[in-house]
Formats: structure tokens, C-alpha cells, sequence
């Protein structure tokens, strides 16, 4: 039985039950399938960026997953991916992509920072347009969260639609941080966020780490008071119904469910077979 075998189960039977489709991907070399899979843009697209992440450099390498190869694995041989794929040579996780729309009714994307980090040999300008070029959107940067190596944009901030976004519990955590992510994104957005107070512990960040289906939010728990927090402030904050999941094994590991799941919108389903459960990756067709 693969490791995390159970909680697999229990998020699969948990996106049946909310009449949703799910399979597995069958060829990956780790867990966090959000960040090696292709973007799917809002026309439908599959961007195809590099995943060779520095905190996976220097004796790691085995645990990085070529995106193209892990979809292959899961739709079959495409021979010709030209008509809804596009590729781009600048280092990304998909664990720093946010796609949204601000206040005026702009599309944009959040990422941090780090993005230029991962990509020194480019200039800063030609990181931005080739961002916005493959994107098709304004890139929106936050301050990258040194704490956490990865640098991704998921742990600290969500899009609620509508130009709303929900922002991680920074106020609990590191009130100049806060400062800085809030600036960062006010001036395009109206701003939400989790807020803990006394029952913030270290593994409270999980919760914005969920992963949002049609109807409703799979919302991370791991035992801790700021669990019924957070699902009681989702709620609040969403129409849609909050659904708590335990995995605290996952969370300890450094990722939740948006970091283990990968969505696939309509566009392009006729061309997509979905394989059968032949391995331990989750993937998420809406």
C-alpha cells in the first residue's frame, strides 16, 4: 500500500461524493503533482513550463517530475499538442501560479517573487513578458516568504472571485510581512484573511492550502484548534460548503490539497482519456 495510502482514499471517495471526477496520474517521481503538471489557461491551454526547482538541486534531483512526461502518462501519447499547449523555458512550480481576476475586472496572475530567483541567466523585463505573453494576463508579484523555501504562492494567498482574495494568517505569524503581502495586492483587490489569534500554531497554514471543487472546499485539518477556525471563516467567506479533511501526514511533508491535486477544466476533455487508479497521484477534472 503506498504510504499515504488512507488519506488518498478518504480525499477520492470524498470527490466521488461530491460528484466529481477523479483518477490518478500514473507516472510522477513524488507527491506534489500541482507543482510538475501543466497550467490550464482560461481558454483552455496547457502551459508547459520547467520544473527543476532549486530546493530539488544538489542530491534531490530524483524527486523532480518532467510535466510533459507525467501527462503523457495520464492522457496517452498526443501526437500533436501544438493546438491547445504552450511552452515556455523559464523555471515555474505551479504551486506559484493564482490565477484571478482584480476589482476592475482584469485577468491576472499572483505569483512571488522567487520566480526571478529561479531564473538568473533572465533579465527581470523578460521574465515579466514572458509571464504575461504565456499567461495572457497582468502578473501580479507578492513578497516571496523566506521562511518557506519553495517560495509558492499557495500557501499565502487564494483567489475568492469577484476580485476578492483570501490571504493566509500573516497577521499571527509576522505582522511586517503582513504589511508588505497586503500593499503588494490592495490596490487591485479587496482582501479576506484567516485570522487564528491565540490558536495560530506551525502547522496552521495548511488550511488555505485546500483544494476548491464545483460546490464545495476540501479545507486540510491536522488536529489543532484553528481546524474549526478556519472551516468556520472559509465558510464565511464562500457560498460554497466547507468540507474538513484530516492529513496531518501530508501537511508535516510541507504541502496540503491544492499541493497534491491538479484540475482540469472543459476545454479540450475530447481529447483526454481518463486512465484508471494505477498509482498514488491524484488528479481533479471539473
Amino acid at each position: 500500500m503506498p504510504k499515504y495510502g488512507k488519506i488518498m482514499a478518504l480525499i477520492e471517495n470524498t470527490i466521488r461524493v461530491e460528484n466529481e471526477l477523479v483518477g490518478i496520474i500514473p507516472i510522477t517521481n513524488d507527491i506534489w503533482v500541482k507543482d510538475f503538471m501543466p497550467f490550464q489557461r482560461r481558454d483552455g491551454r496547457f502551459i508547459f513550463y520547467k520544473y527543476t526547482p532549486d530546493y530539488l538541486r544538489g542530491g534531490k534531483e530524483k524527486y523532480m517530475t518532467d510535466g510533459l512526461t507525467a501527462f503523457n502518462s495520464l492522457f496517452g501519447e498526443i501526437k500533436d499538442l501544438s493546438e491547445f499547449c504552450v511552452y515556455t523555458n523559464l523555471i515555474i512550480d505551479g504551486g506559484n501560479i493564482i490565477p484571478c481576476i482584480d476589482k476592475f475586472g482584469k485577468e491576472c496572475v499572483i505569483m512571488t517573487d522567487k520566480v526571478f530567483k529561479e531564473n538568473p541567466e533572465w533579465r527581470k523585463e523578460d521574465v515579466i513578458l514572458e509571464l504575461r505573453m504565456i499567461f495572457l494576463a497582468d502578473i501580479v508579484f507578492i513578497p516571496w516568504d523566506t521562511e518557506e523555501e519553495y517560495g509558492h504562492a499557495d500557501g499565502m494567498v487564494r483567489s475568492l472571485g469577484n476580485g476578492r482574495l483570501l490571504l493566509n494568517c500573516y497577521q499571527d505569524m509576522d505582522e511586517k510581512f503582513d504589511f508588505m503581502l497586503k500593499d503588494a495586492l490592495s490596490d487591485r483587490f479587496e482582501l479576506c484573511q484567516l485570522n487564528y489569534g491565540k490558536h495560530c500554531r506551525n502547522l496552521s497554514w495548511c488550511h488555505l492550502n485546500y483544494l476548491e471543487l464545483e460546490k464545495s472546499i476540501l479545507v486540510p485539518t491536522v488536529g489543532i484548534k484553528s481546524d474549526d477556525i478556519a472551516l468556520q471563516q472559509i465558510r464565511e467567506y464562500t457560498d460554497k460548503r466547507a468540507i474538513p479533511l484530516k492529513m496531518k501526514e501530508i501537511v508535516k511533508e510541507g504541502g496540503a490539497l491544492h499541493c497534491i491535486s491538479w484540475t482540469m477544466k472543459e476545454p479540450h476533455r475530447d481529447v483526454i482519456e481518463i486512465l484508471s487508479d494505477t498509482s498514488r497521484d491524484i488528479y481533479i477534472e471539473h
